[in-house]
């Protein structure tokens, strides 16, 4: 008897803290992921090599991938499918400079204001900061990471 007293105890509390509970778990969640995604960068920024991403879709507020414009990448023979949510810059059609983590390609950072213009072809597994074959000055990619708050 005493045990059905502290179940309706316990069911009584979640049902009236029941936002409150929900609202401290989805801050948790969003805390985590945002800790997650700058770590991610910091890796990207550490392991850095360079592609070329290929924009397949303009700006959309939300579909399957989420919010951002979709695009897509190619690292040693691998297609990888992303969203960028950071700009509306971007539009379908139009290939941009992509730098990625060497050691895990799904993780990115987008060099929007790093366009290519002619039908420059990366190598399979990308290019390194020396092998570039277009201008990337050491103060553009500065301008990203602090954008992004990368150390």
């Amino acid at each position: 008897m005493t045990q059905m007293k502290d179940i309706k105890k316990v069911i009584n509390f979640g049902n009236k803290y029941f936002f409150v509970i929900a609202g401290f778990f989805l801050i948790l969640i969003f805390v985590v992921a945002n800790f997650r995604g700058r770590k991610q960068q910091q890796n990207a920024k550490q392991n850095a090599k360079y592609t070329v991403a290929y924009i397949t879709s303009d700006w959309h507020q939300k579909n399957n991938n989420g919010v951002g414009t979709d695009f897509i990448y190619f690292v040693g023979g691998e297609k990888y499918e992303r969203t960028c949510t950071s700009t509306s810059v971007l539009k379908k059609g139009e290939k941009y400079l992509l730098l990625y983590d060497s050691l895990r390609p799904k993780y990115f950072i987008m060099l929007y204001k790093q366009k290519i213009y002619d039908s420059l072809k990366p190598p399979n597994n990308g290019w390194s900061y020396r092998e570039l074959p277009l201008k990337l000055d050491s103060a553009d990619l500065k301008f990203y990471f602090n954008e992004l708050k990368i150390p």
